[in-house]
């Protein structure tokens, strides 16, 4: 959950936007039914059109071929332009999109340039302008399913779980059978724990598109979010025969991951890698694949591995990645000082003149000063702790990034649980409860306060998390043996 600070201010839209009020303006102003796509030429029209059906199936390489052929066609393409700047993985490519789609603005309908000011107000870390205009646009157009559906999916990826279901809610209310926004609804549900909402959910989106891999692709994830893996194998594997080149395989990898088959794991991620559209994926699967070793508690594989990572990510020119490959490293590593010339790696990464929004350049810092005020706490390094600490709640002061804001939770938990202060640690740590290394903290903090049924709750949902990321490889493999000792000890 958003921190109740910034709460009001931020989360504007819901019942407002969904009621479908007018929009205040001194005239009423009769909007059309759908936003409008401004265009000149019909073939631009025709690919905007494929590059949205092929976005709604998940298909995000073919949908952004489609949105470049689009401004091709019409290099005045603001909306294009926009959504090439959302989706694109090459971080020069989204900035010399945004840049274009905010230089065409003027030219196009009161509604696209709402588009435009949410869309890239967001990659800005301009958070409230940006949210502002998406609840403007919802207003504006309250019966335009794909525009609901957008709106949803984007709060989805900012972690805002219950209002992207509300949004998500009423674009089925305009089309009950809108198999994306289906597709979004089931994990908004398992996020929130509600697994039977998302099985119904999933198995109505695979009965829709039965010959698409997405939807099996997506119900494969949430089965494996619930523990059960084999039933998760068997439909990435669906999705696989469905279409081999989609990219299930990573999927079946993560799946292995989290069950301990780790050299299984890397196999499929090495066969992920020869499919993947993009550098990008390229480097993010090899990432997956080095925590494997970390999962085996392979110490000079785990370095190894993910020091190829950085040196690939900086190759390519992907700093988001080499910040991330060197912050995995400073977590990982045991000798604190060690970790921190790791964590100063990453950092000078981001400082260096890499092409980055400043939303990833702010989050991924968010990141590293979280690791670095947790591992300064962890080694009595107090000092350094509540400067990396206070850094932080200066960034969370400004932004409105849900990422930035939890990783400012986390970090001051951890801080306030190496002072001795679990009782008020426990506030920080329940808005950040959904992170492994917080989860942890939050049961030993319930527990040193006597709140045993809370502290039983939290062991057991960090017990069954299942998410293939290093926060998980770090704490919940060593977590649930420790649980196993101690329930035998009892």
């Amino acid at each position: 959950m958003l921190h109740r600070r910034w709460l009001c201010p931020v989360l504007l839209f819901s019942t407002v936007a969904l009621a479908g009020s007018e929009p205040k303006t001194e005239k009423k102003v009769h909007w059309p039914a759908n936003l409008p796509v401004t265009t000149s030429s019909q073939l631009a029209r025709r690919n905007f059109e494929h590059a949205m059906r092929n976005f709604e199936d998940y298909r995000l390489d073919q949908s952004l071929l489609y949105l470049r052929q689009a401004t091709k066609a019409d290099p005045k393409f603001a909306q294009a332009f926009i959504l090439i700047a959302k989706i694109a993985k090459n971080p020069v490519e989204q900035a010399a999109a945004r840049r274009q789609a905010k230089s065409l603005a003027a030219n196009v309908s009161p509604g696209e340039q709402l588009l435009i000011r949410w869309l890239a107000g967001a990659q800005e870390d301009d958070y409230l302008p940006a949210i502002a205009a998406m609840n403007d646009l919802l207003v504006m157009f309250p019966d335009d399913h794909r525009l609901a559906f957008l709106a949803g999916d984007w709060l989805t990826l900012q972690e805002r779980y219950e209002q992207a279901a509300e949004i998500l809610r009423h674009a089925l209310s305009l089309w009950p059978d809108y198999p994306a926004a289906l597709n979004d609804l089931g994990y908004t549900y398992a996020y929130a724990g509600d697994f039977d909402k998302a099985f119904a959910v999933m198995e109505r989106y695979a009965t829709l598109e039965p010959d698409e891999p997405n939807p099996r692709d997506s119900y494969g994830e949430i089965l494996r979010m619930a523990g059960k893996f084999d039933a998760a194998l068997e439909q990435y594997r669906m999705s696989v025969r469905i279409d081999p080149n989609f990219g299930s395989e990573l999927g079946i990898a993560d799946t292995y991951a989290v069950m301990g088959r780790e050299q299984d794991a890397r196999d499929e991620y090495d066969r992920a890698i020869v499919f993947a559209g993009t550098q990008s994926d390229k480097i993010q699967y090899e990432l997956q694949s080095a925590v494997t070793w970390i999962r085996e508690n392979n110490r000079k594989q785990s370095e190894k591995a993910l020091g190829d990572v950085a040196k690939h990510a900086h190759a390519a020119e992907l700093a988001m990645l080499e910040a991330e490959a060197q912050r995995v490293l400073g977590m990982y590593e045991p000798e604190y000082p060690i970790a921190l010339k790791h964590l100063q790696m990453a950092q000078q990464v981001l400082l260096e003149p890499h092409e980055l929004s400043e939303l990833n350049r702010n989050e991924e810092q968010a990141r590293i000063l979280r690791v670095r005020a947790t591992r300064a706490a962890e080694a009595k390094d107090m000092q350094n702790a509540v400067e990396n600490l206070n850094q932080l709640e200066a960034m969370a002061g400004k932004s409105k990034s849900q990422a930035i804001q939890l990783c400012y939770e986390g970090a001051a938990g951890a801080v306030l649980m190496a002072q001795g202060s679990p009782a008020e640690a426990i506030a920080h740590l329940e808005e950040d409860s959904r992170d492994p290394f917080s989860m942890q903290l939050l049961w030993q903090a319930y527990n040193s306060t006597g709140a045993h049924a809370q502290a039983q709750a939290v062991a057991a949902r960090l017990a069954a998390l299942n998410v293939a990321n290093v926060e998980q490889a770090l704490v919940v493999p060593q977590f649930r043996t420790a649980m196993v000792s101690q329930a035998g000890q009892h």
